[in-house]
């Protein structure tokens, strides 16, 4: 939860966005050599240059795939979901590895990606009016605030990795500049105007994820059952998450109520109001069952 006062991290990225084909040469390296160093001769191995290479080791760690070593000098060593997605999607190409990786991402308290998907509330912005609203956020609530150079790069960073045109970019791998985050639809891009507009009903949100999202809320909550406004409303939530609406929502815990496999999930109406039950399990087991879910099905 936000407290008064945050214990903020800025940049990391060095700008660049994570790029198709990163993670999978970032798992690579940390399952051969026992972890991944951000070095030179790292990035020369992987095609990388020096700050490229910097990048991917902040996104190794960003998105829960890496953890710094034990001495704190040992570079990124794999965690739990790097061992699952090795094992199952090593070249990060089914969609649902990315809507769990956003997920990890956007919970990960005192950075942009937490702010822009659990705390800023405008729909259509452009992006100095978004880097301005982080800038001011970190003011009120960071133990450390944003340059104001530091809010337009981050914002920066955060929107060319997930906006796209209108319906979606149909993005070419071999585009130096593509984001596999665009694939998911978040963020539509309306060139003609230089404005950004978050999306209110995401198309292709495997059940797992949102289950996952939602046992993360209730943990944090501590409630065991949660209404579908809270769902969609509450910070963490996947509505915030997932840039779903309520109507997104009602749609995702009817896919959940029929979602026979699942166990410990169930949904119950009480004084006219549907309300989720999903039993508090780590992301790791959500992530487990929808990769068993998708090689029953091939």
């Amino acid at each position: 939860m936000v407290t008064s006062m945050m214990r903020f991290s800025y940049g990391g990225h060095v700008t660049f966005p994570v790029r198709y084909g990163w993670l999978p040469k970032g798992l690579s390296r940390m399952h051969k050599d026992g972890a991944f160093h951000p070095n030179t001769e790292v990035g020369d191995d992987l095609g990388l240059g020096s700050k490229m290479v910097e990048s991917l080791a902040f996104w190794l760690k960003a998105t829960g795939l890496a953890r710094d070593g034990d001495d704190g000098r040992s570079g990124r060593v794999a965690s739990e979901i790097a061992d699952l997605v090795t094992a199952h999607d090593p070249y990060c190409e089914l969609p649902g590895t990315w809507w769990f990786l956003h997920l990890i991402l956007a919970t990960r308290e005192g950075t942009v990606w937490s702010w822009f998907f659990n705390d800023h509330s405008d729909r259509i912005f452009d992006r100095a009016a978004c880097a301005e609203a982080f800038l001011q956020f970190t003011r009120a609530k960071a133990m450390r605030p944003a340059s104001e150079a530091m809010a337009l790069k981050d914002v920066s960073c955060l929107l060319s990795a997930y906006a796209a045109r209108p319906g979606v970019d149909l993005v070419d791998p071999d585009d130096v500049g593509a984001c596999p985050f665009r694939e998911l639809g978040l963020i539509v891009r309306h060139d003609l105007v230089r404005r950004f507009e978050r999306t209110r009903a995401p198309v292709g949100l495997p059940v797992e994820a949102f289950l996952a999202c939602s046992s993360l809320l209730a943990e944090e909550t501590g409630r065991n059952a949660l209404s579908l406004r809270e769902l969609a409303t509450l910070r963490s939530g996947p509505g915030r998450v997932f840039c779903a609406g309520l109507d997104a929502v009602d749609e995702m815990v009817g896919r959940a109520s029929k979602a026979m496999w699942m166990k410990g999930v169930s949904v119950e109406t009480l004084a006219g109001e549907r309300y989720l039950r999903a039993t508090v399990r780590p992301i790791e087991r959500w992530l487990g069952d929808y990769y068993a879910r998708v090689e029953k099905t091939s």
